[in-house]
């Protein structure tokens, strides 16, 4: 079998920058003060060793390694990998693949990526990387288990979701990869892991991730969660879910979860019995997640949400506009924002609230009103993000259609640049105005009075972190580019 020996690796640190590699997240640690653990890869190799495949798994961003510390313990255990499978972003591919094309080298096994870059722009990706063997697209765990029983890279045609190389040809893939089994997943393969290098910001506690549900129905044009995941919502049922999260505490000791899902709360229906069935059990855990503020409108459910252990939720506001978000394919009004946001603090759930600058159609005045929404609204905390138009998505389409799009680098292609330009707008004047909407935010008086707490916590328990993200809100630092 291809798969016999097989190595799941997250590649290594990008120019000395933490990146996530996790299912749509493809950030710097900086902008969330976390690199998220790799759900993916550990949900493949418990996959791979429930059907015999011998497994190894390296974070190297979490633990700060190089490809040839890899090598030297691969060499000293005597694990000759067969077959080697990586995540990739759009930011990251050239570097990740240049670091992985060393182990395909050392090895002689062939290499195979997935990720939201993957699933987008498949050909395109493989066309710049040539040490890649095939790229899976959308959901790789089907794909994957699929390839790691071949017996030759002679049968790759019968893996439909793959993007592959036969001679000096690239075969397109023939359809969208979907995980069969996602409602009956085993547990992650943790035990692989070191679970203390992930942290939470904030407690410096160790999490863990637990995925609650698949897709997405709603069509903002920016994300690519439905171009890797698909539309169709998928949801674990309420037992399974708790099971999971109570055996980790048992096994591992983690109490703090990322409940892992695009929109979590969407069916309230069956969240809520996710609620009932953590209160019921008393697991004494603390749990945070994505939501929209539309599903946080009836306070008896928020209320149930924090008596089953939320302490955070994340919400898209994205702009003041109605109109805007409208133009986003984002169907939200201001008036259920406000109302969720009541809802939260009345529960004591804090509240992140994520906002897009530069948006196509923006003007330097709209981005100085969103600044002064986010300091009306007041959550908690808050992020204000580039407008990126990532290959694949309806605003990379739009961009380039309107001849907004000033750079195809796809290094640039995160939260640390913008790539557009138009209305008044580029790169210099929208990051200026995040710093600038940053220091607004921040350095308002009762909000630091509020939560000296939890600028403390966040100083001390991410201390590099804080510095990047203060250092740049402060004194304009320039963003070190990601390029080895």
């Amino acid at each position: 079998m291809i798969g016999e020996r097989t190595l799941l690796v997250n590649p290594p640190l990008v120019g000395g920058i933490a990146f996530t590699r996790q299912g749509r997240c493809q950030e710097r640690e900086e902008v969330l003060g976390t690199t998220k653990p790799p759900l993916t890869l550990a949900l493949l190799a418990s996959l791979l060793r429930e059907r015999g495949h011998a497994v190894r798994l390296a974070d190297l961003t979490a633990t700060r390694q190089e490809i040839d510390d890899l090598i030297r313990a691969l060499d000293a255990e005597g694990f000759l990998p067969t077959l080697i499978l990586f995540p990739s972003t759009t930011p990251t591919l050239a570097a990740d693949v240049a670091a992985m094309a060393c182990l395909k080298a050392r090895y002689d096994a062939p290499l195979f990526c997935f990720g939201p870059h993957a699933s987008t722009t498949p050909v395109a990706s493989m066309e710049r990387a040539a040490a890649v063997d095939g790229m899976f697209v959308g959901e790789p765990e089907d794909g994957a288990v699929a390839l790691a029983a071949l017996g030759s890279l002679d049968e790759l045609g019968s893996i439909a979701s793959l993007t592959y190389r036969r001679g000096g040809d690239i075969i397109p893939h023939r359809a969208h990869g979907s995980f069969g089994g996602f409602l009956t997943a085993p547990m992650p393969a943790w035990d692989l892991l070191d679970l203390t290098r992930y942290r939470l910001p904030l407690v410096g506690r160790p999490y863990l991730i637990v995925e609650t549900s698949r897709g997405c129905p709603y069509t903002c044009d920016f994300c690519v969660a439905p171009l890797h995941q698909g539309y169709k919502f998928r949801e674990r049922s309420a037992t399974a879910l708790v099971d999971e999260m109570e055996r980790v505490v048992r096994e591992h000791g983690v109490k703090f979860f990322y409940l892992w899902g695009d929109t979590v709360t969407l069916n309230v229906k069956s969240f809520s019995a996710i609620c009932e069935e953590l209160i019921a059990r008393r697991l004494d855990v603390r749990w945070f997640g994505n939501a929209r503020a539309d599903n946080l409108q009836d306070p008896a459910f928020v209320d149930r949400l924090k008596r089953s252990g939320c302490w955070m939720l994340a919400l898209g506001i994205e702009t003041e506009s109605d109109q805007t978000r409208k133009d986003m394919m984002k169907r939200l009004e201001s008036l259920k924002i406000r109302k969720a946001l009541q809802n939260m603090r009345a529960s004591g759930i804090k509240s992140f609230g994520f906002f897009i600058f530069g948006y196509p159609g923006e003007t330097p005045a709209a981005l100085e009103r969103t600044t002064s929404y986010a300091i009306e609204l007041d959550p908690d905390f808050a992020n204000f993000y580039p407008a990126v138009p990532y290959p694949g998505t309806e605003l990379y389409a739009k961009a380039k259609r309107d001849g907004l799009l000033v750079s195809e680098d796809w290094t640039r292609m995160e939260y640390s640049y913008y790539v557009m330009e138009g209305n008044g707008l580029n790169e210099q004047v929208v990051m200026e105005a995040i710093n600038r909407a940053k220091r607004r935010f921040f350095l308002r008086p009762g909000y630091i009075a509020r939560h000296a707490g939890d600028l403390a916590k966040l100083a001390t328990s991410k201390w590099g972190v804080a510095w990047h993200i203060g250092s740049r809100m402060l004194l304009g630092a320039k963003v070190v580019d990601a390029v080895k």
